[in-house]
């Protein structure tokens, strides 16, 4: 089976042509994208979200060239997702962890409990649409084109959207931190 039929049939909801396509795909993919985040379970983690996708939005997905130009592409940019969402975690926990003072050594495990309690309490605060598109992107690691062509709204209605998610995630991460450390603004 090649690209289009497959690709036709996937949309149309044939079970079998999609489990096909995962047998043919998710292994290669999975040692594909270890090269990028240097971990194999987390490759197959992503693998396993990007055929979830792509199950999820078959009938809206539009793939212009061969399904494995779509597949690898789409799985190279999960892994680049990732790995931007792990720089700014972890830039997030040493800031954190830079603010508490612990008095005993479980402290610091109780500050990043802290900041996640923080910041999904912040996710959870952004209204619907924001909510929704800031997940589809930071949790699900689509692309903003994949947004736009699942939820059938412009790329910069999500760009827009995704910008006041962050401006009102990074406020409340500033008064987070200021009630943390004990400093005022």
């Amino acid at each position: 089976m090649h690209g289009p039929e497959w690709t036709q049939r996937v949309r149309r909801g044939d079970a079998s042509a999609y489990d096909a396509l995962f047998r043919a795909f998710a292994s290669d993919l999975a040692a594909f994208l270890a090269r990028y985040v240097e971990s194999p379970a987390t490759a197959e983690d992503l693998v396993q979200d990007l055929f979830c996708s792509l199950w999820a939005a078959r009938a809206r997905t539009r793939i212009d060239g061969s399904m494995r130009t779509y597949l690898y592409t789409a799985a190279r940019n999960r892994a680049l997702n990732h790995l931007k969402h792990q720089r700014v975690a972890d830039r997030y926990q040493r800031a954190v962890g830079q603010s508490w003072e612990p008095s005993d050594p479980s402290a610091p495990g109780e500050a990043a409990l802290l900041a996640s309690i923080e910041a999904q309490r912040a996710i959870a605060a952004l209204p619907p649409r924001c909510r929704r598109i800031f997940s589809l992107c930071r949790q699900q690691h689509l692309s903003h084109r994949q947004i736009a062509t699942l939820l059938g709204i412009s790329v910069n209605t999500v760009e827009v959207q995704m910008g006041r998610a962050l401006k009102r995630l990074r406020a409340q991460h500033h008064d987070s931190f200021t009630s943390l450390s004990g400093q005022g603004p």
